[in-house]
């Protein structure tokens, strides 16, 4: 008997990560870890489908204020990271953050990114980026055009060397802003991040400050939500305080309870919709189209399962690398097949979802959250490689933050 919640049946039936060394072209991909779940069955709330939609702007919750912490009572934790001068910090930094698997948010100057162009792709590959200028001067003596100068050419830098887009999130340099420059802000479609802590490693050993001082001070600030405020570069005396107090904040962190996230997820509304209408869908020899009146823009597509892949692919326009919400609509349909492979390319490498698509026709369900690396290409896809002679179902995929 299928698993069930709130007296529904379970639609997926397994999620599957699967090794990097697995061709996504060739063969059935290997599943391992295998884990039942009920996903939720979501509201899209549009009456009339497109068949390429997308929806990125700041959240109303940022409009006319600034965050000194994400409004969350969760045990949440948001390491941030600030980079307009060296970046001697940085390959420790990024070191630390992968090998303890722990998201970030780091903080851009157009002309930092121009220096180090290749530590800013590194960085935007593996975390959310944000919006911290071109030139870091102080905004509030500027006019509303001189801040808008800087804020697009932060942008542009950003978006040329890395490829994300750096909205909604944007910090003012020093911290200086008042309610015109965050209207500015906010016209541009950013939403203004502060911090609960600065660590101030940034002054050096030569300042009195340490490692241990560093991690003192992020846990004396340590509560739901709070946001901490690092950097990449080295002090004037060239000690790199920050990326020597990392690791030990993060252990200390998680000792009380915390888990780390990044800002965009709070901070954007974004979603983008892709059905089989759409320039964005790509289907291999073998698909046929269809129609209902449960489909998603009433047309679909199906095909016979297969030993070989031959998927159905929709790319994605993920803007900034982050989690992100997978949901599939597909029409009912009692001869759909009971375990359809959707592959979502996540961060870590392709991840098998099995839904079982005789129920839950119709509707949003949802695939579960993943870790998308921004980008614009092929990150979902539906395989033929299914058990059974139920026809597999390409109809429409939705990715939001969560």
């Amino acid at each position: 008997m299928l698993p069930t919640v709130d007296g529904r049946p379970a639609a997926v039936l397994a999620v599957a990560f699967v090794a990097a060394a697995c061709s996504a072209g060739s063969g059935e991909l290997p599943e391992t870890r295998t884990a039942p779940q009920e996903p939720p069955v979501e509201a899209d709330g549009s009456t009339q489908p497109v068949a390429s939609a997308v929806v990125h702007r700041v959240s109303p919750r940022l409009l006319g204020t600034e965050w000194e912490r994400i409004p969350t009572s969760s045990r949440v934790i948001a390491l941030t990271f600030d980079a307009c001068g060296d970046d001697r910090g940085a390959a420790p930094i990024l070191q630390t953050l992968v090998r303890e698997q722990v998201p970030a948010t780091f903080f851009l100057c157009g002309q930092w990114v121009d220096r180090y162009p290749g530590t800013a792709r590194r960085i935007a590959a593996s975390h959310a980026v944000g919006n911290h200028t071109r030139t870091h001067p102080h905004l509030t003596p500027l006019s509303d055009a001189r801040v808008r100068d800087e804020i697009v050419g932060g942008a542009t830098a950003i978006r040329r060397a890395t490829k994300a887009d750096p909205a909604p999130l944007f910090r003012f340099p020093y911290g200086d802003r008042n309610a015109r420059t965050i209207a500015v802000v906010n016209g541009m479609g950013y939403g203004a991040i502060r911090w609960t802590v600065d660590t101030l490693g940034w002054q050096g050993a030569a300042a009195g400050r340490s490692a241990a001082s560093v991690r003192a001070r992020v846990l004396d600030a340590a509560r739901p939500g709070a946001i901490v405020l690092m950097h990449l570069g080295a002090a004037n005396d060239g000690t790199t305080l920050d990326a020597s107090a990392l690791p030990g904040v993060i252990s200390a962190l998680r000792g009380r309870g915390y888990r780390f996230v990044d800002l965009f997820r709070f901070a954007a509304v974004y979603r983008q919709t892709v059905d089989d209408r759409s320039p964005r869908f790509t289907a291999e020899p073998g698909w046929v189209g269809g129609a209902r009146a449960s489909a998603f823009g009433s047309t679909f597509r199906y095909a016979q399962p297969a030993a070989h892949p031959a998927p159905a692919r929709f790319r994605v326009l993920v803007p900034q690398t982050s989690t992100y919400r997978v949901s599939a609509w597909w029409p009912a349909g009692t001869r759909n097949n009971a375990a359809t492979p959707f592959v979502v390319e996540t961060v870590a490498g392709p991840r098998v979802v099995r839904v079982d698509q005789r129920r839950n026709g119709g509707s949003w369900v949802s695939l579960g959250v993943f870790p998308l690396q921004a980008g614009d290409r092929p990150s979902v896809r539906v395989s033929r490689v299914a058990p059974g002679r139920g026809v597999v179902v390409a109809d429409a995929v939705r990715t939001a933050t969560p």
